[in-house]
């Protein structure tokens, strides 16, 4: 008797600890979720990024001696180009589905020439 009321204990606690598991949705560091960019309460694109992946703004640090101006993401909206890291303010949040941050690297190899401080691509609900 003292056996089985072990095990019934044991299996209650078990039980009791068991309960609901969390499966928390591992974040992709190079891309946002429509539902990220939701809970952020962010009003446009650049405030949704630097709130979330503040990386993808950062600048990777100068090409050459030359040109000492290091190079910036450039911003492309359902796979046209649109302009400078900059102008992601002026892209409301309403109707992101992601935005996602492409290597310079793999930009090129998307876009051609020109993505050497990489690429921020924003897909839309269109």
């Amino acid at each position: 008797m003292r056996t089985l009321t072990i095990a019934v204990a044991a299996l209650l606690t078990m039980g009791a600890c068991g309960g609901r598991s969390s499966h928390a949705t591992p974040v992709d560091r190079n891309r946002i979720t429509a539902e990220e960019i939701a809970n952020s309460n962010a009003a446009n694109a650049y405030d949704a990024v630097e709130r979330l992946r503040p990386a993808f703004l950062r600048t990777r640090g100068t090409q050459s001696l030359q040109n000492t101006d290091p190079p910036t993401p450039i911003v492309y909206i359902d796979g046209m180009r649109y302009g400078a890291v900059q102008t992601l303010a002026s892209i409301p949040t309403l109707g992101i589905v992601s935005i996602e941050y492409l290597s310079a690297i793999d930009a090129t190899q998307r876009f051609g020439i020109g993505n050497d401080g990489g690429a921020i691509m924003i897909t839309t609900k269109h």
